[in-house]
């Protein structure tokens, strides 16, 4: 059951694949130039990864060597990934 103190992230994928977490409890970002931890009620924020996405609910899922935009806004994350794997 979705909250509103709930943490919510969207992640779009460039094949075209949308997949949606909830009860996120945290989103780990770490890219070449920081590294943030994104938590319900973060501030609203928009940037671009070059590095890594970690997402931390009943699972942990990570997406490594990615190029990615990411936004927060109201306790929903949204990553937009341009591309994987590369080196």
């Amino acid at each position: 059951m979705e909250t509103e103190d709930e943490l919510k992230v969207v992640v779009l994928d460039n094949n075209i694949d949308i997949k949606t977490i909830r009860g996120v409890k945290l989103v780990r970002v770490k890219s070449s130039k920081y590294n943030l931890l994104i938590m319900k009620g973060y501030l609203p924020v928009i940037g671009f990864v070059d590095g890594s996405v970690t997402i931390e609910s009943h699972n942990t899922i990570t997406y490594e060597n990615i190029r990615a935009i990411f936004s927060n806004s109201h306790n929903v994350f949204y990553l937009i990934i341009k591309d994987k794997g590369y080196v």
